[in-house]
């Protein structure tokens, strides 16, 4: 038992880097997700270990009685957040239930990564032996690349054929605002609480909020996309960003610098927004008259994922 004993302390001390160098790094990749690597867990792919359950696809999560979905799972063409890491713990779910058979000699657990290609007479064509116990290839996000001139670069860049955006830079609507505003989300109950509360603190009578909406819908009858939004407010200033990058038109109604800067008439132009769209917060934007959200926030009736995901689907290029 001592030697098997001792090739699971040196396998746990490789994992914590120990001995190991470029391990950690590629645990950290897993987890935070790599721009420079293609998608790397299917659509419908779902992975169950114990009371965890991940998917279909990189969204939904449920942890126990838990449940939620990830605040990147409508982004596409990259290895995104704990993808790789979900893609791990798959790998180690059929390892662990089929021991047996992957591994027939347990002295061999912390054993180092490595690549090897022979030809037909055994001549080695490519060889790379890492350091790292999760480290295989030089090019790990995209770890086939050495195979190009065999199978075709194609497929030695995405043997897998996912949705590849070529390491592309991250777009408009993205970056570190979009899991801000998933979080703000959360709040959402207490801004529905206080929008009317503000507007009839500041004086704001029922002819006020009539007149309000008055204004809004004859705003947004008028102009094919209207965008309600803050001056101060980092999400506003990256929708306009989106809009302008998609080359759209649009009508930009400031309604001050933030929600607790209001005075009476805009405090009441914002409570209409929200009886009219049941979304609380600002930016909001109309195109062609129809609410489609806000930046990251979609309708409640689901009929929009908001600005960044129809951006993102190709939907705001055709109805711009």
């Amino acid at each position: 038992l001592r030697p098997v004993g001792t090739a699971w302390l040196k396998y746990n001390a490789m994992c914590a880097g120990i001995g190991a160098p470029g391990t950690l790094p590629e645990i950290l990749r897993g987890y935070f997700g790599d721009k420079k690597a293609p998608e790397r867990f299917r659509d419908d792919d779902v992975v169950k270990a114990g009371f965890i359950t991940i998917g279909p696809g990189v969204g939904p999560t449920k942890i126990g009685p838990l449940s939620y979905n990830q605040w990147f799972s409508d982004e596409k063409g990259y290895q995104r957040p704990v993808e790789l890491a979900t893609v791990r713990l798959k790998n180690m779910v059929e390892v662990l239930t089929k021991w047996d058979d992957y591994v027939s000699n347990p002295l061999t657990i912390p054993q180092r990564g490595g690549t090897f290609l022979f030809d037909a007479n055994g001549s080695e064509l490519y060889s790379y032996k890492s350091r790292g116990v999760l480290t295989y290839s030089e090019t790990m996000p995209r770890p086939l690349s050495f195979l190009a001139p065999y199978i075709g670069e194609a497929m030695a860049l995405n043997p897998l054929e996912l949705k590849d955006n070529g390491g592309g830079e991250l777009k408009s609507g993205r970056g570190i605002l979009k899991p801000a505003g998933k979080a703000m989300s959360l709040l959402s109950f207490l801004f529905k609480l206080e929008n009317k509360l503000q507007a009839k603190a500041l004086g704001a009578e029922e002819s006020d909020f009539v007149a309000a909406r008055k204004e809004i819908e004859e705003t947004i009858s008028s102009n094919k996309i209207v965008v309600y939004t803050y001056g101060l407010s980092p999400f506003s200033s990256e929708t306009l960003a989106v809009l302008n990058e998609v080359g759209a038109e649009y009508k930009n109604v400031e309604l001050g610098l933030e929600w607790f800067l209001l005075d009476k008439e805009k405090s009441t132009m914002r409570a209409e927004l929200l009886e009219m769209t049941g979304q609380s917060s600002l930016p909001h934007v109309f195109i062609k008259g129809k609410h489609v959200g806000g930046l990251f926030t979609g309708t409640p009736d689901g009929s929009s994922p908001g600005l960044a995901g129809l951006k993102e689907s190709g939907e705001l290029q055709k109805l711009c």
